[in-house]
């Protein structure tokens, strides 16, 4: 029967509580796990929007505080509180708070008192660490602005004084705080051991279903008196190995709920360890075979046989021997079995891509994948070696790895002999070889990963009455179809095949390389691949002008709001959550290749009404300029010729209206370039760059005799272009650099050129200012400026009309800067396609 104590929501009690808390995982990046409603409040955030990211990442130094230790003291302090595994309190931090763009975006000034407090686990290991603050930024104002008028006296000393008082009793409440922690602490075990139970019991649940899943279509597959037609069995197929995909992370999951809850029951009988060893690797023979790999099979006759649990030690040479072959793709894959004096030694060695020095602490952690590496399938729990080595730790045993990047792996497992380390209990007598049950599961997998490598490049047609041919579906939308898992790649092609042409690929790299070659009308691609993921082929496609417009849409298995956010931040069109319907994916195909043409006429209008416009421009400029002139002319004249006979003020004012007129015409003849740079036609022709920047920087010098800087120019820098639009370009560029080099004790200056992905880049760099790369895409639209006025002068149009000046010749223009390490403007003249 339940109580009222028993059926509380500590959820709800907890965001609700008036304190300002936050939950957080122990890890690398303290990620937040729960927020109260105060603290949200107080740091104008939003649960949505912090919940599942790392702290820092949320909350980071205000930028424009070069003193700010907000974010270096309070990891410092977590980081005691995970080693000690006690509470840590902090004096007073300065910590910024970021306001939210609709409240002007920016840093506002804030000061807490924070207490970092661990939770531990029954072991004693730190679960999550409570970060618990209290907001002092008034009381801090209050010191600062000394003592108030008279009539605010009293109050403030009160105040002032509670609100010391409060702080020095902070050790006091810690005692208290970590009662309630013991408490929560309790509950925290329950819930755990809760989900430990949800997860063995679904599960079990799950094998139920898959049983009478596989029993019916393996049967059906292996029915040799009434054959099945090819069609037909080609859809068992795919159903039979997705389905043993399912097995086996449903029973990678069963093992784990056990070993959490201490139901792990493992029989230690006498095996023949080397024959057992053998056989099982032996699985992989025919996919090792196909990859045109070699597999070393060293299993010598031992002296004694092994006191193991044969369907773990399955798992055990299943799970290596897999990764190794997940991750190689030339040379060899070794397994050794050698007997030791006091223990048998397992080595799996490959020489596959390795793992970067700074992975191998993380390796077996639990869900633990590691980003960007190469690898013959993305899929995967993350959890094979963390279940390996739970399974070794069974036999008393220890897992370790060595590795390099680029040249291999090698994971070693070792366990005693004998059973005197064993329990009792556990220790059974049968002596028959292991099943080899689950061989099958990894070895369907491999050769699945060799047919995703070798895909064919153009998707099957299906048989469709009445096709139109190729130039008909051609004109109907080309689509790049891009999936890592072959039958899922081949089962979205015949989707849309009948009404598209479809192209594939089975990575994010292969994918861009086709994009590039011959831009599709729309890209369909998954978003956890190896070599480039789908992000990674985003950003990529993004980067490039010949493929900047193509619409993307990105699929993933995460369904979740933040997963989808991500997709659409990352700038995908749109972001299909599997398991998807066949008639949604044909929808969004069709209604984006229906956008991209919408857009591409309207483009074509824009570029029209751009035209009017820049030449409007250009004439209300031009008509400006005359009487600009006269006002110059008139109040320089009048400054010259009574400015000793005028009274102050007014001298004053002759001066600000000279200067306000030379600002005004200057912006006039910017405007003027940046409209006339659309409206004139190109005349390209071979332009030696070098002698063009020598003219332009000999010509800024001479209008500069105050910078005495260093200049080094590139011999021999060659384009195809514009040449007065390129030394327009120029113009601004190098007066850009030395303009924000004039403060610096050695200005230099460099321009020169660099091959990247084929192509010749250009850069102008200085050693200056520089600026904040948080602000890089303000960097080329009109009237932007990332310095104030008063610093540094300028109209704001001088970046905008080099943006323009390079993509008029097809190129694309970028920088990179630090804010007093100088910036460097790099830019492209290639030919649009």
């Amino acid at each position: 029967m339940s109580t009222p104590e028993s059926s509380l929501d500590f959820k709800l009690l907890f965001e609700s509580a008036p304190d300002l808390f936050l939950v957080l995982r122990p890890d690398t990046d303290f990620r937040i796990l729960g927020a109260s409603d105060a603290y949200l409040r107080a740091t104008l955030t939003t649960r949505e929007s912090i919940v599942g990211r790392g702290l820092f990442e949320v909350f980071p130094d205000n930028p424009d505080d070069p003193a700010a230790s907000g974010t270096s003291n309070l990891r410092a302090s977590l980081e005691r509180v995970r080693t000690s595994r006690a509470a840590d309190t902090m004096a007073v931090q300065k910590y910024d708070v970021r306001r939210p763009d609709s409240e002007g975006g920016g840093f506002e000034e804030r000061f807490w008192s924070p207490v970092n407090t661990p939770v531990l686990s029954a072991d004693g290991g730190v679960v999550y660490i409570i970060h618990r603050v209290q907001d002092v930024t008034e009381f801090v104002r209050l010191r600062r602005m000394g003592q108030l008028e008279q009539e605010r006296s009293q109050a403030l000393q009160q105040r002032t004084d509670a609100m010391e008082q409060e702080i020095l009793s902070r050790s006091q409440e810690l005692d208290a705080s970590n009662r309630k922690l013991r408490v929560a602490n309790a509950h925290l075990a329950e819930l755990d051991i809760a989900k430990t139970t949800f997860f063995n019991n679904i599960s079990h649940e799950f094998r139920t279903p898959l049983t009478l899943l596989l029993g019916p279509v393996e049967d059906a597959l292996g029915d040799t008196i009434t054959p099945l037609p090819s069609r037909q069995r080609a859809r068992l197929e795919l159903v039979h190995h997705n389905a043993l995909r399912l097995l086996k992370l449903v029973n990678a999951l069963l093992d784990f709920s056990r070993i959490e809850a201490g139901r792990m029951h493992a029989t230690y009988v006498p095996t023949d360890l080397a024959r057992a060893t053998a056989e099982l690797a032996s699985a992989f023979e025919s996919a090792v075979e196909k990859a045109r790999l070699e597999l070393v099979l060293e299993c010598p006759p031992q002296s004694e046989p092994a006191y193991v649990d044969r369907d773990m030690w399955e798992k055990i040479v299943l799970n290596l021997v897999s990764n190794a072959f997940k991750f190689t793709f030339a040379g060899s894959i070794a397994v050794r079995l050698h007997e030791q004096p006091t223990q048998f030694e397992l080595c799996v060695e490959d020489t596959g891509t390795g793992i970067e020095a700074e992975q191998i602490p993380h390796i077996f952690e639990r869900f633990h994948r590691v980003q960007g590496a190469k690898s013959r399938s993305y899929e995967g729990t993350g959890i094979g070696l963390s279940l390996v080595q739970e399974l070794v730790k069974l036999h008393g045993g220890r897992l370790s790895v060595a590795s390099t990047l680029d040249v291999g792996t090698k994971f070693t497992v070792t366990i005693p002999k004998g059973k005197a380390h064993l329990p009792p209990e556990s220790i059974g007598v049968d002596a028959s070889g292991p099943t080899g049950a689950g061989a099958l599961a990894f070895s369907g997998e491999a050769l699945r990963w060799l047919s995703d490598e070798t895909g064919v490049n153009v998707a099957p047609s299906v048989q469709t009455p009445n096709m139109e041919d190729g130039a008909v579906r051609a004109s109907r939308g080309r689509i790049l179809l891009v999936d890592d898992n072959a039958e899922l790649r081949a089962y979205m092609a015949r989707l849309l095949e009948p009404y598209f042409s479809v192209e594939v690929a089975n990575d994010g790299q292969s994918a861009l390389e086709r994009a590039k070659a011959a831009p599709p009308d729309l890209v369909v691609s998954d978003v956890m691949m190896p070599r480039l993921d789908g992000f990674g082929l985003l950003r990529a496609l993004r980067a490039e002008a010949r493929t900047r417009t193509i619409p993307v849409i990105l699929l993933s298995a995460r369904a979740r709001e933040e997963a989808t956010v991500e997709g659409f931040e990352a700038g995908a069109d749109d972001y299909l959550a599997k398991p998807f319907s066949a008639r949604e994916l044909l929808a969004r195909v069709r209604t984006h290749l229906q956008l991209a043409r919408l857009r591409r006429e309207w483009a074509s209008e824009l570029e029209r009404a751009n035209r009017e416009l820049e030449s409007f421009s250009y004439s209300v400029s031009h008509d400006l300029r005359a009487p600009l002139r006269i006002v110059q002319g008139y109040s320089a004249a009048l400054l010259q010729d009574f400015g000793p006979t005028l009274q102050e003020e007014m001298k004053l004012d002759l001066e600000r209206i000279v200067a306000a007129s030379a600002r005004m015409s200057q912006l006039i003849d910017d405007l003027m370039n940046l409209a006339r740079i659309t409206s004139v036609p190109l005349n390209k022709q071979p332009v030696q760059l070098s002698e063009l920047a020598r003219g332009v920087v000999g010509d800024l010098r001479r209008g500069s005799p105050g910078w005495a800087g260093a200049v080094e120019i590139a011999e021999g820098l060659t384009a195809r272009g514009d040449a007065r639009l390129l030394t327009i370009a120029l113009e601004n560029l190098v007066g850009n650099a030395l303009k924000f080099t004039a403060r610096h004790s050695n200005p230099q200056l460099t321009i020169g050129q660099v091959q990247k992905d084929g192509h010749s880049v250009f850069y102008v760099r200085d050693n200056g200012a520089g600026f904040d790369m948080t602000h890089a895409s303000r960097l080329f639209a009109p009237f932007q400026r990332l310095h104030a006025a008063s610093e540094y002068e300028g109209t704001g149009v001088g970046l905008a009309t080099v943006h323009r000046i390079i993509t008029r010749h097809g190129g694309r223009i970028w920088a990179e800067a630090g804010v007093d390490r100088g910036a460097t403007f790099f830019f492209t003249l290639e030919e649009r396609a």
